[in-house]
């Protein structure tokens, strides 16, 4: 029988001395693990660390602005088409010319400097005042006076409005209108929609070309009979919608819708 004696500093026949400490085959702590410093990162790794983290922050940034514009630009374009289309829902039930009056005519046959009868007539102040398409031709339906080169001002009414003629007001985050104090009144007014403004040009256009503008008091006569009056040319309505977020930038034309009225 061997018998063993751990810690020994004397031998003895048949006896075998054993090193104190850990097993054979057993990893401890210790230099076995010391290759990094205590388990941390090198400063080169902490800077690759760094800029990783800080590309990825950025191309989340740009993304996140890139969907805002998009969809700014995408509501801006969805109310300038509303706002358009409510033009023509307005104008639905209008008649070419105002019958009333006496339509457009000549107050001297042959005469074009007393041709008469185009645009609004004198006490249609307000939008659903408006009963014909020619009473439309130059009407300005807003505030904005950055108005686009070629179009002529006619009538300048409140706006933007609806097809039924009402001005559209201002709505604030919580779903109510926006009120302001007006000079003169004691109660608090709507606001109207600020920035937009609808603007409106009626053409006649030649029967057989319709992107062919004629003047207004033109008519056509062949060997001195006239064979077609000054009211029986089509007419292509243009509805022009502006937008202009701050006052002292140019106003910007969002949506531009057309449609052509025959005779």
């Amino acid at each position: 029988m061997t018998i063993m004696l751990e810690g020994s500093t004397h031998s003895r026949p048949g006896l075998r001395r054993v090193a104190a400490g850990p097993a054979a085959g057993v990893r401890t702590g210790g230099a076995a693990h010391r290759g990094r410093g205590a388990g941390g990162f090198t400063l080169l790794e902490a800077a690759l660390s760094t800029i990783i983290i800080g590309v990825g922050v950025l191309a989340v940034v740009e993304a996140q602005q890139s969907f805002l514009q998009r969809n700014a630009a995408s509501n801006s374009g969805s109310t300038a088409s509303y706002l358009a289309r409510e033009i023509r829902e307005m104008s639905h039930a209008y008649q070419r010319h105002d019958v009333d009056s006496g339509g457009i005519y000549f107050l001297t046959d042959g005469d074009p400097t007393t041709f008469r009868g185009w645009g609004p007539e004198p006490d249609e102040t307000a939008a659903q005042d408006l009963d014909d398409y020619d009473d439309l031709d130059g009407a300005v339906f807003g505030e904005i006076t950055d108005l686009p080169d070629g179009f002529t001002l006619g009538r300048r009414y409140p706006g933007p409005i609806d097809g039924t003629g009402q001005v559209i007001t201002e709505t604030l985050y919580n779903g109510q209108t926006e009120m302001a104090e007006v000079d003169g009144q004691e109660e608090l007014v709507p606001v109207s929609m600020r920035g937009w403004t609808q603007i409106v040009t009626v053409q006649k256009v030649e029967p057989t070309d319709i992107t062919e503008p004629v003047d207004d008091s033109e008519q056509v006569e062949i060997d001195g009979e006239v064979v077609r009056p000054v009211d029986r040319f089509p007419l292509r309505i243009t509805v022009q919608v502006l937008r202009q977020e701050d006052p002292n930038e140019a106003a910007e034309v969002v949506a531009t819708t057309s449609w052509i009225v025959s005779p």
